[in-house]
């Protein structure tokens, strides 16, 4: 695969340790390699609220599949430490609703990248179950990024993930438009939150190749970010197979470059490295 730019970098992705994903540590490592990307970094999911219960939970064990993505993660990087750099992550859904059980689960290893998500609110169905109308996609967007804003203050991790994750359904799959302006204040405190905590914001593309076709944030946040003093970026496809391993990355470079980025960030231990965009 001919890349355009040098440095192509993989920083969040599932493989079968998550309870919604396809495909195996090693075959993502593999699909990486024929890729031509300079690292990956595997960030399987672990939903806090979903932890401590998991016989109440619909995404199974979390103690039981994240210890097995450890082994399998410190597997490959072994295996393939020739061939890619490989960081060992975990994407730390709605930590806020169980900080005891996201202690637990950041003690499990010594992880390299810690995402941090929000994919639902206290007490409330993932995102993608709601069903929304113009009033309630308000309601729950104010909610949403009150959680977000706290989870930011929180601070135990490495970059936040996809900070506009519900327009996923809201716009991309039931059409209403929505005025972010209108979250202007929240969305503000919540980068410049990242900015005085040296935390990185995430450049998701997996909406463009979703109904919502733009990346999450769009480049209209980022901009935003740059503008406030935003120093560090990751970028990745949230991909949950190889199929869509990779898929966006490079999109989602350009986009940084046009905001005025001149690099992007992969953390090694939780220590934020810098790759240049050319």
């Amino acid at each position: 695969m001919s890349l355009q730019f040098k440095y192509v970098s993989e920083n969040h992705c599932h493989s079968s340790c998550s309870f919604d994903a396809a495909d195996s540590v090693d075959a993502m490592c593999l699909q990486a390699i024929k890729l031509g990307l300079y690292s990956i970094t595997i960030t399987d999911h672990c939903e806090v609220n979903g932890y401590a219960n998991p016989q109440d939970s619909e995404f199974g064990d979390f103690s039981q599949r994240i210890p097995q993505a450890i082994i399998e993660m410190k597997q490959a990087q072994k295996k393939y430490k020739d061939k890619i750099k490989l960081y060992r992550g975990i994407e730390l859904g709605q930590p806020l609703q169980d900080l005891e059980s996201a202690d637990t689960a950041l003690a499990l290893d010594d992880f390299d990248f810690v995402l941090a998500s929000v994919h639902n609110i206290k007490d409330t169905q993932d995102f993608y179950w709601l069903h929304y109308t113009q009033d309630f996609a308000y309601e729950i967007l104010g909610k949403y990024f009150s959680e977000l804003l706290q989870t930011a203050r929180w601070n135990k991790f490495d970059s936040l993930s996809h900070l506009t994750y519900p327009l996923r359904y809201i716009t991309g799959r039931d059409k209403i438009n929505i005025d972010l302006h209108q979250f202007r204040d929240v969305t503000d405190e919540i980068l410049l939150t990242l900015i005085h905590n040296n935390k990185a914001l995430e450049i998701n593309t997996s909406g463009l190749r979703q109904d919502i076709k733009c990346t999450m944030p769009d480049g209209d946040i980022i901009a935003r970010y740059k503008e406030l003093g935003g120093k560090y970026l990751t970028i990745g496809s949230d991909a949950h197979s190889c199929h869509d391993l990779g898929k966006g990355l490079e999109q989602g470079l350009a986009i940084a470059k046009g905001c005025g980025f001149h690099s992007y960030t992969i953390f090694d231990k939780h220590i934020p490295k810098l790759i240049p965009i050319e």
